[in-house]
């Protein structure tokens, strides 16, 4: 509940923050926002070598958890400053590029974004793997609460609200989160500095970690690639339609956050006290369960969009449909493709993201020309169902069989009414939200046994923490 904490606030602020921005800034400097997003996260997964989810692989079995710390963090951070010094000459060129804008102080927030990203991401594993979850969520909202006050400011008269101020507001809101990292995580990071790391123990990380930058990268190409099109093929007002369109699929975000979070170092932990792995089975079909329920509930009250946003964002209702089949699809088959990770077959995790790789980039230029935003996150949806099976199928051949059919039927059923829903809804003769609230009975029937299950798991899990709880000697009851 505490790690649960941060990704709802988060969540809740981002649906203020998302309209404030569509409000006080054009769509122009929107769309350039998202270019600055997408950057960043490619700078953070391209950099850390993969040794971020090395870090967690091995934080059970490391005894010098600060040796693991360094040997972790050093590659990717010498590297990124050998990259920052040979970008040097090309900073105007790069500008001009990604924004439009040729001026190199753009290039210079952005590169500043990457480098405080880069740093916060392996300060938040300590509190991660720590079970620090009220930490790690506070780090998380303060950035959002940030970010929302700084445009509350430039909404004043006497600014200009230029794209530069926009991308300062947001490298503030990150510095923001590195601080509160940094102070959380001192006691960890401090000794790490001293710490003595081997190069056999590198290179060993790097063998597990090397196939994940491919990966890594894989996955931001499949990612970013609506961003990607978009700038290249459309307009910058249709990508800012779409970036705001995924910043609304926020309640599926938030699963993902909170499952992703909890779910890797669960699993090894698992592993490595030699626990029976069948329980996956019964977990995939409850992440199957929240999945869709989040799924329908989106199509149910989608339309509230309109309510907070301009009216030239009036598409985004029937766009976030597609758009939060992202990360619901991403965090279904995280569980589904644990049999990858525990046996240590990395490159299927590249090949799987590979071939959704191809199948959003054939679809974005197939549609992105003619249909802008709308293109774009219908061949996002479809990539993301492939990545979903491919994944699947990988971790089932090299893991052991389980149950799939049901998770192929549900998912694609979902996948397909949002493509409806962005096609043909406008021109329904009902709201469109009344064909999703019509699905929300049946999938609450379908899983009756999944909820059933979750409800008595959350009853044991609370007399379990009331119980350790009770003082020695004492006599409370528990209802």
């Amino acid at each position: 509940m505490a790690f649960a904490l941060g990704p709802i606030a988060t969540a809740a602020i981002g649906l203020i923050t998302v309209p404030a921005i569509a409000w006080v800034f054009p769509p122009a400097d929107v769309g350039r926002l998202n270019v600055v997003q997408v950057a960043v996260s490619f700078g953070v997964l391209l950099f850390n070598l993969g040794l971020d989810r090395a870090y967690v692989r091995e934080y059970h079995e490391w005894s010098d958890r600060g040796a693991l710390l360094k040997a972790c963090f050093a590659p990717g951070f010498g590297l990124m400053l050998l990259a920052m010094l040979f970008s040097f000459p090309f900073d105007q060129r790069i500008a001009t590029w990604l924004f439009g804008l040729g001026h190199m102080v753009y290039y210079w927030i952005l590169v500043a974004c990457v480098l405080v990203s880069f740093i916060s991401r392996f300060l938040s594993l300590i509190l991660r793997m720590q079970d620090r979850g009220l930490a790690f969520s506070l780090s998380q909202m303060l950035p959002k609460i940030i970010l929302l006050l700084v445009v509350g400011v430039l909404f004043l008269p006497m600014f200009s609200r230029s794209f530069g101020q926009l991308e300062v507001a947001y490298l503030v809101s990150l510095l923001s989160v590195l601080f509160i990292y940094s102070w959380n995580t001192w006691r960890d990071w401090v000794p790490a500095l001293k710490a003595s790391v081997s190069r056999k123990q590198v290179r060993r990380l790097l063998g597990y970690g090397v196939p994940l930058i491919f990966a890594g990268i894989a996955y931001w190409g499949l990612d970013a690639t609506s961003t990607l099109t978009l700038r290249s093929l459309s307009t910058l007002s249709e990508l800012a339609v779409y970036s705001v369109s995924m910043s609304f699929a926020g309640v599926g975000i938030v699963f993902q956050t909170i499952f992703t979070v909890l779910w890797a170092p669960m699993v090894y932990k698992w592993v490595a006290n030699g626990v029976d792995m069948r329980r996956v089975d019964h977990i995939a079909q409850q992440a199957l369960a929240v999945v869709c329920v989040l799924w329908v509930l989106s199509g149910t009250f989608s339309w509230l969009a309109d309510f907070v946003l301009p009216a030239r964002y009036a598409q985004v209702k029937y766009l976030m449909l597609c758009c939060i089949g992202q990360p619901l699809l991403y965090t279904l088959s995280e569980v589904t493709c644990v049999g990858i990770g525990i046996t240590r077959r990395t490159m299927l995790s590249l090949w799987s993201t590979v071939i959704a790789l191809i199948v959003n980039v054939a679809g974005s230029i197939w549609l992105v020309p003619a249909h802008g935003a709308a293109g774009a996150v219908v061949a996002n949806a479809v990539a993301f169902l492939v990545f979903f099976v491919a994944r699947t199928e990988a971790s089932a051949h090299v893991w052991r069989p389980f149950p799939r059919a049901r998770l192929y039927a549900f998912v694609i059923a979902a996948v397909a009414l949002s493509i409806a829903t962005l096609v043909w809804g406008p021109s329904l003769p009902i709201h469109f939200s009344f064909v999703w609230l019509g699905m929300l009975p049946v999938v609450v029937w379908c899983f009756r046994a999944e909820w059933v299950g979750m409800y008595g798991a959350f009853r044991s899990a609370i007399k379990a923490e009331l119980l350790s709880s009770e003082p020695s000697g004492g006599s409370g009851t528990i209802p």
